[in-house]
C-alpha cells in the first residue's frame, strides 16, 4: 500500500476550499459529503484520530452555507 503524507480528509478540505474560491457550489457540496464519509470511515472503535482541531471542518460547513446563500440570491 502506498504511503501518503497527507490524510485524504485534508486533501478533500483543500479541494473544497478551491471549489468555494471558484464559486462551484455543486462541487463544494459533493466534496463536503465526501469529507463526511471519509471522517466517518477514519474514526471508529480503537482508532485514534491525530487531528487536533476540528475547526477547519466546522468552518467548511459555515463556508458552504454562505456560498449557497450568495448563489441563491444571485439567481433571483
Amino acid at each position: 500500500m502506498a504511503h501518503y503524507d497527507r490524510r485524504l480528509s485534508d486533501k478533500l478540505l483543500a479541494a473544497f476550499d478551491q471549489a468555494c474560491d471558484q464559486k462551484l457550489v455543486a462541487v463544494a457540496e459533493l466534496l463536503l459529503r465526501a469529507l463526511e464519509t471519509v471522517l466517518t470511515n477514519e474514526g471508529g472503535a480503537g482508532v485514534v484520530d491525530k487531528r487536533q482541531d476540528l475547526g477547519p471542518v466546522i468552518a467548511a460547513y459555515a463556508r458552504l452555507k454562505e456560498l449557497q446563500d450568495v448563489h441563491r440570491l444571485s439567481r433571483n
